[in-house]
């Protein structure tokens, strides 16, 4: 009876791990499935041809691999994937959709001395064109490279950070922006920076926008059986706008004749230009000006002065006054003058020696001396003045005696 009941149970669990765990006669594995295994390894489901193995998660997880421990000569991998074809190769693909966030692969560092969330790395050697990263938005699978083009990273597409920027070398897009070259050419002699930028011309020109894949990739839905076309991404709101908008540079070929350290060229021979270093001969050419706009200002000024000294020694020229005779004088003294014939108001002045005026004689155009006495001002030393327009012209001093 004992041996029955032995028997009995394991006939159950033989039929029950049955239900769990089939190798059918094709050699394909079913896991946690009645139904028949279209993949080399299906779970959960029949799978498809299409894939190796086909696991359907349902709500729970799809792989979980961890590895821990080491004895310090020994890299241990929680999983490894590896593909070969002569077409197109890929290691892992993560496709995440219909979620509120969704992420295709993520990776995240440890604690450890040196954490890497996500390690990518290329051969140098061995490859035409390549990046160890590659991200783009329109979903294509490396297209942008050519040969030659080896990167760490390479982003077909907006990359933002809220963060900064280090760059160990030249920062391109930043320190370069775009240029214009024409067919024309100028030689430039300089002799000063502002003379090398007064032979730069601004050309205008709109950026194409980049052409979207024709064929978007195949994506298979959970059940392996039906296929979608890629929805190629919604455009940004800023790209919109940048293609749209009319864009300015400078000739390029006509600056590099005057400063050819700020043109570099593309591999594709398109021009560059180095904008940011451009900003040191700004500021020069404005000192320049500055320098001159100074000359000039000081030139007006002098040749000014000069004018108004001419026009005053023209205008003494014909409005003169002379020495009273006799001088000493006791009874009477002449002062003679003379005046330009457009005069409209004209006098003789006459102060005692702390200024207070003493007489005032009106002359006239046709008038050339007048007589003072003696007895009119009293015994001292006096100043008379000739004033034209009401601008002192000449001062002089005379005296009378006992």
């Amino acid at each position: 009876m004992k041996r029955l009941i032995i028997s009995v149970s394991f006939c159950a669990f033989v039929l029950l791990a049955s239900a769990q765990f089939k190798v059918q006669s094709d050699g394909k594995i079913a896991i946690q499935t009645t139904s028949t295994a279209l993949s080399p390894i299906s779970i959960n489901g029949a799978g498809s041809s299409s894939y190796y193995i086909y696991g359907n998660t349902g709500l729970k997880s799809g792989i979980y691999l961890s590895a821990s421990g080491n004895n310090g000569n020994t890299t241990l991998y929680g999983g490894m994937f590896n593909s070969t074809s002569s077409n197109k190769t890929i290691g892992i693909e993560g496709l995440a959709s219909n979620g509120t966030t969704c992420i295709g692969v993520l990776g995240s560092g440890g604690t450890g001395t040196k954490s890497i969330g996500t390690y990518g790395s290329i051969s140098q050697y061995y490859i035409s064109c390549g990046a160890a990263i590659y991200g783009t938005i329109y979903g294509d699978t490396g297209s942008p490279l050519s040969t030659g083009d080896k990167y760490a990273g390479f982003f077909n597409g907006n990359v933002k950070t809220t963060g900064s920027i280090v760059a160990g070398t030249t920062l391109q897009g930043a320190l370069l922006g775009e240029s214009s070259s024409s067919a024309g050419s100028l030689s430039l002699r300089l002799s000063s920076v502002i003379e090398g930028l007064s032979g730069l011309n601004v050309t205008t020109y709109q950026k194409e926008r980049p052409a979207l894949p024709e064929d978007a990739e195949t994506i298979y839905d959970l059940d392996g059986e039906t296929d979608k076309a890629a929805e190629k991404p919604l455009p940004d709101i800023m790209d919109e706008q940048f293609y749209e908008k009319s864009h300015f540079a400078l000739d390029a070929d006509r600056l590099e004749e005057a400063f050819p350290d700020l043109v570099y060229v593309n591999k594709d021979g398109s021009k560059v230009i180095n904008y940011m270093e451009m900003i040191p001969l700004l500021v020069q050419s404005i000192n320049e000006l500055s320098a001159e706009v100074a000359e000039l200002r000081q030139s007006g000024a002098r040749a000014s002065s000069r004018g108004a000294t001419d026009i005053e020694d023209s205008f003494n020229s014909q409005n003169r006054l002379y020495q009273n005779t006799p001088n000493p004088f006791k009874e009477q003294t002449i002062i003679r003058f003379s005046l330009a014939e457009d005069v409209k108001d004209a006098a003789i002045c006459i102060f005692d020696m702390t200024g207070k005026t003493i007489r005032k004689l009106p002359i006239s155009s046709g008038m050339d001396s007048v007589s003072v006495g003696g007895y009119e001002l009293g015994e001292g030393m006096f100043l008379y003045s000739l004033i034209v327009n009401g601008q002192e012209i000449d001062t002089k001093k005379m005296v009378i005696s006992k």
